[in-house]
């Protein structure tokens, strides 16, 4: 039981100590259902629920936050500049049809976790500062592996756009007609600083052959979340007329109301063992549907055969620590019936009924003594053998709730980045050690001690009640 709650613990110790403030979206998914009537569910489907920003700024205030992201993230068109490869690249041939090739992040506060936890070094240039944030500053940061490739230097300008220009091509008229062109689809921003990644990409995880430009971290530009969100809007008023009828002000105003509070903020706490009391401390001053997740269900039913283990080490505890006192209170009792010429000298001679008490107790004390000596050895040489038979026959036993995991037993949150520790049950399974500590052996000999007292307690009534001339008389 000790080392189930030790694995526990070591496991927590190298997750890094991520909670996410965010729409509960299975409870308003859930909520959206249950509404019969369609005009209803299109409206609740629109305001969608979002984190609030006076609580996300409450939340990063508290002491044990170090970082947090207020983030969102969206692909980009860059105008004449390539991606760097992924190498998953294949000469199919050619189409005239222009993907995205760069991942924005929009930040809204510029204390981010990548640049706490050195994930992100600038190596060139500044990072952006709060000033640049709330003025919508038309700067970016950029990958020094993307920069080199295209020969880019702080300075220099990154021309931007939400539009593909395989989409402004196909519909030229309906561009023209509107007064538009490919350059009103664009933004120019300011290189401002270059930095370096320890992200990379995984070469044989399974969806790699099918991996875009924007998927590699080095394609990934950093800017403020205010001119994302500029960007959007500007894109969407363009969108609505242009195609007049698939867009209204609605859809112009919900994108930008969206980009700027997103349905995630991540923070990063200065001990992975705080994450619980933070999620406790905090949970009970959120709104309706949003919640604090430190992905503990996920954490609960990889740990679930260390915890039934516990729990069943817990019941057979206190199965031989009661028997154990009816035991020897029994045996203790039938001890004393056939001693009792020589209790009743102890008590005729002015020996105490507390003393001939104690005395009763020391001898088996001392029995127990022995008894624990021998069994501290041969427990602590199968202790360890003992242990892992047992988990071994509770997860292959829980075998189902892991298999029946979306999850597949990992941390995995793939909505703007993967922020919590990819664990499997086997990481956590792998910290289960059992061995037998002189602290442990000390805590199970109290334990015992405990047993053997309170055991004597019960038959020393039958002492007190004894009279040293009526038993004398007896045994005569």
């Amino acid at each position: 039981s000790q080392a189930a709650d030790n694995a526990k613990i070591l496991t927590r110790k190298k997750m890094r100590a991520i909670v996410t403030y965010e729409v509960d979206s299975n409870a308003y998914w859930n909520y959206i259902e249950s509404i019969d009537d369609e005009d209803q569910r299109r409206e609740a489907d629109r305001n969608r629920p979002h984190v609030s920003l006076d609580k996300a700024l409450s939340l990063a205030a508290d002491p044990q936050v170090v970082a947090f992201n207020y983030m969102e993230t969206n692909v980009l068109y860059a105008d004449g500049v390539e991606g760097v490869p992924l190498g998953n690249e294949k000469n199919d041939g050619t189409d005239d049809y222009v993907r995205p090739n760069i991942m924005a992040y929009g930040f809204r506060f510029p204390n981010i976790i990548e640049l706490k936890e050195g994930t992100y070094t600038i190596v060139e240039g500044n990072w952006m500062t709060q000033d640049q944030i709330d003025d919508s500053a038309a700067v970016a940061v950029v990958t020094k592996d993307f920069a080199d490739l295209n020969n880019l230097r702080v300075g220099d300008t990154l021309t931007v756009g939400m539009t593909s220009p395989s989409e402004v091509k196909n519909n030229a008229d309906a561009y023209r007609n509107a007064g538009y062109t490919l350059q009103d689809t664009q933004t120019e921003l300011e290189i401002i600083g270059i930095y370096t990644t320890k992200e990379t990409l995984d070469p044989n995880a399974d969806n790699f052959k099918y991996m875009s430009l924007y998927d590699s971290p080095k394609n990934r530009i950093l800017m403020p979340l205010t001119t994302m969100a500029d960007i959007l809007t500007e894109n969407n008023a363009m969108n609505m007329k242009i195609y007049p009828d698939y867009y209204t002000e609605a859809d112009v105003e919900a994108v930008r109301t969206a980009t700027l509070n997103p349905n995630k903020v991540i923070y990063l706490l200065d001990d992975p063992l705080h994450v619980d009391g933070f999620v406790n401390q905090h949970s009970g001053t959120l709104d309706e549907y949003q919640i604090l997740n430190a992905n503990n269900e996920t954490f609960r039913k990889m740990a679930r055969p260390l915890d039934t283990m516990s729990f069943f080490a817990g019941i057979v505890v206190w199965i031989v620590v009661i028997n154990a006192i009816v035991i020897i209170s029994l045996v203790t009792a039938l001890t004393m019936k056939t001693r009792e010429f020589e209790i009743g000298v102890l008590l005729s001679i002015g020996v105490s009924k507390l003393m001939v008490v104690m005395q009763l107790f020391l001898e088996l004390i001392v029995v127990a003594f022995i008894g624990f000596a021998g069994a501290s050895v041969s427990g602590s040489i199968m202790a360890g053998n003992v242990g892992e038979m047992v988990l071994d026959f509770q997860t292959t036993a829980d075998a189902q709730y892991e298999s029946a995991d979306d999850t597949s037993g990992s941390y995995y949150w793939n909505d703007t980045g993967n922020y919590f520790t990819n664990l499997s049950q086997s990481d956590l399974l792998a910290e289960y050690h059992v061995s037998v500590s002189p602290l442990l052996i000390a805590e199970i000999f109290l334990l015992g001690t405990g047993v053997v007292l309170i055991a004597i307690v019960i038959p020393s009534f039958m002492i007190m009640r004894l009279n040293p001339k009526q038993i004398l008389l007896e045994q005569n």
